[in-house]
C-alpha cells in the first residue's frame, strides 16, 4: 500500500468515527496536559530555588578553617601560608579571601531616607573580601579599597537582602521600595566597637565612620555588609582582634566538573568546605523534585487510562470493521498494511492529544501566573512565572501522546492483521 493511499484511508477512518476519536483525543490531552503542567511547575520553582533563593556559582568552593585542630598541618588557621597552598592546588583558577569583622558595630540612622524621615538603629555585621570576588557588581568608577582618612568605607549589600527588604520589611514599615540604581552612593553612619547586644564593647575607643554603598551583589554577605578585606584587617588589628586569620577562602575551579577534585584536595590539607547553603538548596530542590515526580506519576496514570481507552476503542473498531479488513486483504493489502493502518489512526489521535495537552498546559500556566500576580501578595523571591517550558518538554509531550496511543492500539492492530481474509469477508 502506497503512503498516499495509507494516509487517505487513515483520515477517512478517523472521520467515520469522529466522536469516539475525539473522546480518545480528550483522554490523551488530559493526561499529557497534566503531566506537562506539573513538570513545568517543578522546573519553574526549581529554577527560582537555584537562581534567586540560593544563587551559587557552580565553580566556587568555599574553604573554612577546621572546627577541630587535627592533621599534619594542625588545622590551626587559614592564614596567608595556607592560602598560598590552597591557591596552588591543581585545577584552581583563583582564590578570594574573606575575613569577618571581629568587632561589634552599629548604625544609628536619623535623617531623610529616599523621601521619608527615618530613625533606626541596628547591629551591623560585616565581612571583608578581596575585590576580585565582587568587582563585576561594583558601580562603574567606584574603587573597592580601604579608604584613606575620613573617606567613607565602600560597602556592598546582598541582592537577596534587598529583595527581603522590598517585599517584607519596607511594606510592613511603610518605607519606600528601593532599586539598585537608587542605592548607588547611599551613605549611612557606622559606629565601630559598639554594640546594642553585647554587654561589653570592643577594647578601645569606638570609631565613628561613614559607609557608602558601592553596589549590589549576589556574592555579598546576606545578613550584613561586605567591605574591602584590608578595611576588615585594619579594624580588627585596631581593636586587638585576629587580623591574620581568614574566615574563608573562595576557590574558583577551572571548570564545574573539577569542583569535587578541588574539594577533596582541600580536605586532604586538613580544611573544611562550607557547603551549607548548597546543601540547603539541594534539599529544597529535592523536595520540589519529589513533589513534581509524585504529581507526574499521577499524570502518567491518566495517560495509561487513556491508552486503555484507545485499546478498547480500537478493539471495538476491529470487530466493527472485520468485513472491511477482509476486503482490504482480498484486494492485495498485506497483514503489515492492516497493522500500519490501525497504528496510523492511533498515532494521529496521540499526536492531536499531545499537541492539545501541551497547549492546554501552557494556557493554564499563563492563567495561573496572571492569577498569582493579581491575588498573591508580592512576597520575597516571588517569580514573574512559576513555570518553565523548555523545548524538550513540549516535544516530549507530543512524543508521549503518540507513544501512549500506539501502546494502546498495538494489540488490536496486531489482532486485525491476523484476521483470515476469507472468514472476515464471510462474517
Amino acid at each position: 500500500m502506497s503512503a498516499g493511499r495509507w494516509l487517505q484511508l487513515v483520515l477517512v477512518n478517523l472521520g467515520r468515527e469522529l466522536r469516539s476519536n475525539l473522546l480518545s483525543v480528550f483522554g490523551v490531552a488530559a493526561g499529557i496536559g497534566s503531566l506537562v503542567f506539573f513538570v513545568a511547575l517543578g522546573l519553574g520553582v526549581g529554577e527560582v530555588v537555584k537562581t534567586r533563593l540560593f544563587p551559587a556559582d557552580a565553580r566556587f568552593v568555599e574553604v573554612i578553617p577546621p572546627r577541630v585542630s587535627v592533621g599534619i598541618f594542625g588545622g590551626a588557621k587559614l592564614d596567608d601560608a595556607a592560602v598560598e597552598r590552597l591557591r596552588a592546588l591543581p585545577d584552581v583558577e583563583a582564590g578570594y579571601r574573606k575575613m569577618t569583622l571581629r568587632i561589634p558595630a552599629i548604625s544609628r540612622y536619623d535623617g531623610s531616607f529616599f523621601g521619608q524621615r527615618l530613625r533606626m538603629g541596628l547591629e551591623i555585621l560585616a565581612e571583608g573580601v578581596d575585590g576580585g570576588l565582587i568587582e563585576a557588581d561594583l558601580t562603574p568608577g567606584v574603587r573597592f579599597d580601604d579608604p584613606e582618612g575620613d573617606e567613607p568605607i565602600p560597602a556592598l549589600v546582598s541582592t537577596r537582602l534587598l529583595e527581603i527588604y522590598n517585599k517584607s520589611f519596607a511594606r510592613m514599615r511603610g518605607l519606600p521600595s528601593l532599586s539598585p540604581p537608587m542605592l548607588r552612593g547611599f551613605e549611612f553612619p557606622v559606629e565601630l566597637g559598639r554594640s546594642y547586644v553585647t554587654a561589653q564593647a570592643a577594647a578601645g575607643t569606638p570609631l565613628r565612620a561613614q559607609a557608602r554603598l558601592a553596589g549590589i551583589s549576589e556574592r555579598a554577605m546576606l545578613q550584613g555588609i561586605t567591605i574591602p578585606l584590608e578595611t576588615a584587617r585594619r579594624l580588627n588589628a585596631r581593636y586587638g582582634e585576629d587580623a591574620r586569620g581568614y574566615s574563608a577562602l573562595v576557590l574558583v575551579a577551572r571548570t564545574p566538573d573539577r569542583v569535587p577534585a578541588v574539594a577533596q584536595a582541600v580536605r586532604d590539607l586538613g580544611f573544611e568546605i562550607d557547603d551549607s547553603e548548597r546543601v540547603l538548596a539541594e534539599r529544597v530542590g529535592a523536595a520540589v523534585a519529589i513533589t513534581t515526580a509524585a504529581l507526574a506519576l499521577l499524570s502518567l496514570l491518566i495517560c495509561g487510562l487513556s491508552a486503555v481507552n484507545i485499546s478498547l476503542s480500537a478493539g471495538a473498531a476491529v470487530r466493527t470493521r472485520t468485513r472491511e479488513i477482509g476486503v482490504l486483504r482480498a484486494v492485495g493489502a498485506t497483514a503489515g498494511d492492516v497493522r500500519r493502518l490501525f497504528l496510523g489512526e492511533a498515532a494521529f489521535i496521540g499526536l492531536a492529544g499531545g499537541v492539545a495537552g501541551g497547549g492546554l498546559a501552557w494556557a493554564v500556566a499563563i492563567g495561573v501566573d496572571r492569577a498569582a500576580r493579581s491575588w498573591l501578595p508580592d512576597f520575597p523571591f516571588k517569580p514573574d512565572s512559576f513555570f518553565a517550558f523548555p523545548g524538550w518538554l513540549l516535544a516530549g509531550a507530543v512524543a508521549a501522546g503518540v507513544a501512549a496511543a500506539l501502546l494502546g492500539a498495538f494489540v488490536p492492530a496486531h489482532r486485525a492483521s491476523k484476521l483470515d481474509p476469507a472468514r472476515a469477508i464471510g462474517g
